[in-house]
């Protein structure tokens, strides 16, 4: 099946795997700073690949698989290669949302906090391939 392969091979999963490691040591702190729940979509056209829930206002802090239709304060739907851009601070995420490469539902002014999770990232995994 293509698109079970299409999702075993998204680069994306990497990331919210290390994002699931790094909440285990700065889940709190981060939690008290960005106070709020995001949904990726990873897209490919206008499918859907996987979506991913972050959740930095509650307890410690999750990151886990969720379908489509979990609700979040913030939505951001983006193709795998512009998510694996942005965590990377590669992506200037103002100018990919003026441009369309990176889409936005929900509360936007949330979105501008997601410097301190691509932050967090690249501390947990400054050399890891992505």
């Amino acid at each position: 099946c293509i698109a079970r392969r299409q999702m075993s091979n998204l680069k994306s999963t990497a990331i919210f795997n290390l994002m699931q490691q790094g909440l285990k040591a700065q889940g709190p702190q981060l939690v008290k700073k960005i106070k709020a729940v995001f949904r990726f979509d990873i897209i490919k056209g206008s499918k859907v690949l996987k979506s991913w829930l972050v959740d930095l206002k509650n307890g410690s802090g999750k990151v886990e698989p969720v379908d489509t239709k979990t609700k979040a304060e913030c939505v951001i739907k983006l193709t795998d290669k512009n998510f694996i851009k942005l965590m990377k601070g590669k992506l200037n995420p103002m100018m990919a949302y003026s441009t369309g490469a990176v889409k936005v539902t929900g509360n936007i002014m949330l979105a501008m906090k997601l410097q301190k999770l691509t932050k967090m990232v690249m501390k947990a995994a400054p050399s890891a391939k992505l």
